[in-house]
């Protein structure tokens, strides 16, 4: 029999996928408006004498310039990710619980306590969301006011701005490395494992060649973290919640295995930990599991929700044990 259980799951996790992808390519456009405009603010409302910057209350004054800035060109895109993505990612949750169909059937749509959780839930990343675009504001204006009070080029503090927003992905003069950061923004998001070899090679060349410092405290990094945790913790929260009203207390994992793919996520997927033969565990067991065992990438929370921990791109499927039988095959 086909097993509908990781049909569903997998069908899930492309989804978000393809969402994450789709707004990445959005969240780099906004990003790199942001870092335009904002360079050209400063250029603009900054004085500046022989190429040094000389004004202090210029560059006091500058800072809810650049928070309308961030406001205007990266909340709506935050707004959009909240609003469709959790919407249209909640209706595939829907409709992966009335393919399984052997659930109780108030349970296999969405609930008026689902709706309120998907609610609570928008709010709550929005705010995270609306947290990156603050804090930056911030870092940006202290950026300007340091370099204005030690009185240093404009040329210095135009780098550091670039840098602030899009880390080593900044713009720059340099025909070689705008055409480095133009490969690696393009095809970041590829799943070709080809591909995936050339944008290291890229960002390896980036951070060596041109002592450009990938780990930099940037707006990129950060709105792109909070973009791939907000879809894939949405989906697991979403899918517990239905789970849980339902009696569902067994989990099995899936998701593909990669080469970039954590050990804890490889062994789960291999049967390393496995508790039966069947594969299942209880929601204690892979709570006692995920409290016994660390790895680079492990992530605070509740296992259920951040599942291998830091952009991991694995699901659990929450199962009755009465549908598989003592070899694992599903019999529903």
């Amino acid at each position: 029999m086909s097993d509908v259980i990781q049909k569903t799951a997998k069908y899930r996790i492309k989804q978000i996928e393809l969402a994450e992808a789709r707004y990445y390519k959005s969240l780099i456009t906004v990003l790199d408006r942001i870092e335009t405009q904002v360079t050209a603010l400063a250029s603009r409302d900054l004085p500046i004498q022989d190429g040094k910057l000389i004004e202090l209350q210029a560059a006091i004054a500058i800072r809810p310039k650049i928070k309308q800035i961030l406001d205007t060109e990266y909340l709506p895109l935050a707004d959009q990710i909240v609003r469709d993505g959790f919407n249209e990612q909640a209706k595939r949750i829907e409709k992966a619980f009335k393919r399984i169909g052997n659930i109780p059937v108030e349970f296999q749509e969405l609930t008026k306590g689902d709706l309120q959780l998907i609610q609570n839930l928008k709010q709550q990343w929005f705010t995270q969301f609306k947290d990156v675009s603050n804090t930056f504001t911030r870092r940006l204006s202290e950026k300007i006011y340091q370099n204005t009070l030690v009185g240093n080029d404009f040329t210095q503090l135009e780098k550091e701005l670039r840098q602030t927003i899009n880390g080593i992905y900044a713009s720059s003069n340099d025909p070689e490395i705008q055409r480095l950061v133009n490969y690696v923004k393009a095809n970041e998001t590829s799943q070709s494992a080809t591909v995936i070899a050339k944008v290291d090679k890229a960002v390896q060349t980036l951070q060596t060649k041109f002592a450009r410092d990938r780990a930099g405290e940037n707006m990129k990094r950060y709105a792109g973290q909070i973009l791939n945790d907000s879809l894939r913790d949405f989906d697991a929260t979403l899918n517990f919640n239905k789970a849980n009203d339902a009696g569902l207390t067994y989990l099995k994992y899936y998701g593909d295995v990669i080469p970039t793919t954590r050990d804890f996520c490889r062994n789960v997927i291999n049967g390393v930990y496995n508790k039966r033969e069947n594969g299942l565990f209880t929601i204690d067991e892979v709570r006692e599991l995920w409290a016994n065992n660390n790895w680079t990438g492990k992530k605070a929370g509740d296992p259920l929700i951040v599942r291998g921990g830091y952009n991991c791109r694995h699901q659990w499927s929450y199962v009755n044990p009465d549908w598989y039988d003592d070899n694992g095959e599903l019999i529903i």
